[in-house]
């Protein structure tokens, strides 16, 4: 199975903790990037044959004219028409009927609604733009034209948060039954926003324990109201869980097309340019072979974000040998109660999930 990320960089404004490649929307670039995208697409078609899966995201993909995506669909039709999934992600503030009866007709059959929270102060500081109003009308416009496998992100440890906003936001967004659910905790990033507030003592990051707690809250209210934990940062109904971040997180192949978009391809791992100018010159940025022992690592690192983490037998099949042999840690771990085996599978016990970074650089 093979996956096709495509990148749209445009933004209405920019989010205070974003660190995507984006940049402000400039309508005289519309066309010409949606070209180079076009341009790289073609530079890949031998690649594109076994597309099971589509995944449009940002930037803000709905950010940019109908007419531009448009020229972006029917470019990416045959494989529209064949994946199993095809998803875009969209802000809520600028889904419109004609946005969304574009996707349907272009068979795209799942969404991804940045909805981050609802909180009125928490979305001054994220510099987002959309209140419930706009979200409720963005779900109804999906469904409308028959969409219904709609995923809402949202991201907690905001700060000066608590509890009780938390709750607040599950309450809002599981009222809307959505199929998935992307729950993100706040990362201050380097050279954002936030991170620029957060130096020059103008807000204060939430508290570790406090975020540590959100996490333990989260998993058990959507757990009560019928979502499965599957991934560190993912919920979903049964039969809804996302097929294309599946590819990431069982080391498996995608191309990335699109300004600062990563691939796999062929043992080959590569980065686009994230500058536009740059991008418009020359596609790649960087690229590498992957060897056989980052293989490994990258096939534990990835698969322990899984809930049922990595199996067993699976390694062993791919790289005939046994992964407590090639990473003797993996003890030290299970003693430390960091990893546990759970029939087939070694995994992260779900109450320390949220330790998932001490496992994860273990195997970088």
């Amino acid at each position: 199975m093979r996956g096709l990320y495509i990148h749209i960089p445009f933004c209405k404004s920019i989010c205070s903790y974003c660190d995507f490649p984006k940049r402000l929307c400039d309508p005289k670039l519309y066309d010409k990037y949606i070209q180079r995208v076009i341009e790289e697409l073609d530079y890949y078609e031998n690649e594109l044959k076994d597309i099971e899966t589509v995944y449009i995201g940002g930037g803000t993909p709905n950010a940019i004219s109908l007419e531009a995506l448009e020229m972006l669909f029917k470019r990416i039709k045959p494989y529209l028409l064949n994946s199993k999934e095809n998803s875009i992600e969209l802000n809520p503030e600028l889904v419109t009927e004609e946005l969304c009866d574009l996707l349907f007709d272009y068979n795209f059959n799942r969404v991804s609604l940045g909805v981050e929270t609802v909180d009125p102060e928490s979305i001054k500081i994220l510099n987002r733009h959309h209140d419930k109003e706009t979200i409720k009308n963005a779900v109804h416009l999906l469904r409308y034209v028959g969409i219904y496998n709609i995923n809402c992100d949202l991201i907690f440890g905001i700060p000066y948060t608590d509890l009780d906003i938390l709750k607040d936001d599950l309450d809002f967004v599981t009222s809307l039954n959505p199929t998935h659910l992307s729950c993100y905790s706040l990362i201050i990033e380097d050279k954002t926003v936030l991170s620029y507030q957060v130096e020059k003592g103008k807000i204060e990051p939430l508290d570790d324990d406090l975020c540590a707690d959100m996490y333990d809250f989260i998993n058990d209210y959507l757990r009560k109201k019928g979502y499965k934990h599957y991934e560190v940062s993912n919920y979903a109904k049964l039969g809804y869980e996302s097929i294309h971040n599946k590819l990431y997180w069982e080391e498996k192949e995608y191309l990335g097309i699109g300004a600062g978009a990563s691939g796999f391809i062929n043992k080959i791992r590569y980065t686009n340019h994230r500058g536009l100018n740059s991008y418009f010159d020359e596609f790649l940025d960087d690229c590498e072979t992957i060897t056989l022992e980052a293989e490994k690592n990258e096939f534990m690192m990835l698969g322990l974000r899984l809930v049922e983490g990595i199996s067993i037998t699976e390694y062993q099949k791919r790289y005939h040998n046994s992964p407590f042999d090639d990473f003797p840690v993996i003890i030290q771990l299970i003693n430390r109660g960091l990893l546990e085996v759970f029939g087939d599978n070694i995994r992260i016990p779900e109450n320390k999930l949220f330790l998932g970074n001490i496992v994860w650089s273990e195997f970088v």
